[in-house]
């Protein structure tokens, strides 16, 4: 016979079924329950909202770190409660227990390393959650933004490395000094792509600082190699690297002048707008903008299968950039025309 006295002696209540009748689902099950019939209808709304929700796509991978990251899940983390210090009777019963002080101070010291330890085991743990969620937004992040770029550029092809003959630029080389006007003793000229660096060679004799930016490694360093020829005590600079990249880090309104060529003749419209303003940010007030673009025809008729299969871009006829170059700003522009070669000169002042 049970002792009526004990808890938990009587037989306990089975619990109600989840969906049952009597408040106690949370769940709802279209197919049970007597109480609630559910329509046909409503049934495979139910189950199509199964169906669709999102389970391990990158976009609800990232949401989900993301989430972690901003709310973080302290329920699961194992830890005690915030020590509220010793008793202030500790040391009395203590003395009524006949237990010396030393052993007392040794109890206390035990209890509070175990204390400290277990609040940085806490610690430790909530910091892993946190660092755990933001590597995992990282890693979809990264997947999401390597998705993007495969359907925007699936050849992941840099425009330098492309099989493009660079532009004949020759006919310009003894010429284009004179449209820049005086030269400037602080300011520098940037010729980006400088090619075999008969530009920057030809703008170096006539005086201008000048610095040639191109992004194969081969050729900047011919042209390199080959600088300072005339015995003269400073050379040209030369850059290996992209020419947007550059100019990007060029300060505003720090160059004498911009010429730009090779490059604009292989990137997308979205890329020669950005080489436009940049190099109209990085040149002075009043200073001058070059663009050499190849002829249309004669660009068609160089290039390999590959390239005409895979350059991103073709070179703009010379009346659209005089157009970009009015609409940005640009005053007195001017398109001369080659007599012997062909490559257009678009020469453009920058009146801010």
């Amino acid at each position: 016979m049970s002792d009526p006295e004990v808890p938990g002696d009587e037989p306990a209540a089975p619990d109600p079924p989840v969906g049952a009748g009597g408040g106690g689902g949370g769940g709802h099950d279209p197919g049970g329950g007597d109480d609630e019939a559910v329509a046909p209808d409503e049934a495979e709304l139910l189950a199509a909202f199964d169906r669709l929700r999102p389970q391990g796509s990158l976009q609800w991978g990232f949401d989900d770190a993301m989430r972690r990251i901003v709310e973080p899940d302290v329920s699961s983390l194992t830890g005690a409660a915030p020590w509220k210090g010793l008793p202030d009777d500790l040391w009395e019963r203590g003395r009524s227990a006949l237990i010396g002080r030393r052993f007392v101070g040794d109890v206390t010291g035990v209890l509070a390393d175990l204390l400290a330890a277990d609040a940085r085991a806490v610690a430790g743990a909530a910091v892993a959650g946190v660092n755990e969620a933001t590597w995992d937004a990282l890693r979809y992040l990264a997947a999401r933004v390597e998705l993007l770029e495969a359907a925007r550029d699936p050849t992941r092809l840099e425009a330098a490395e492309l099989p493009v003959v660079p532009p004949d630029v020759g006919e310009w080389a003894e010429v284009i000094a004179s449209w820049l006007g005086p030269t400037h003793r602080e300011a520098t000229v940037v010729v980006g792509e400088s090619g075999d660096g008969a530009l920057v060679q030809a703008l170096h004799r006539a005086g201008h600082r000048v610095r040639g930016v191109e992004p194969r490694g081969e050729a900047a360093w011919s042209s390199f190699a080959s600088s300072g020829a005339d015995g003269s005590s400073a050379a040209p600079e030369f850059v290996i690297g992209e020419v947007i990249g550059h100019l990007t880090a060029c300060p505003t309104g720090s160059a004498h002048a911009v010429v730009l060529a090779g490059c604009v003749d292989r990137v997308d419209l979205v890329g020669n707008a950005e080489l436009l303003a940049q190099a109209l940010r990085a040149t002075r007030v009043g200073g001058v903008l070059v663009v050499l673009t190849t002829d249309q025809s004669a660009w068609d008729g160089a290039l390999s299968h590959p390239a005409r299969d895979l350059a991103p871009g073709r070179p703009l006829h010379p009346e659209t950039w005089s157009l970009l170059l009015r609409r940005s700003g640009a005053v007195d522009v001017d398109w001369k025309r080659p007599v012997s070669g062909s490559v257009h000169a678009v020469v453009a002042r920058v009146e801010r």
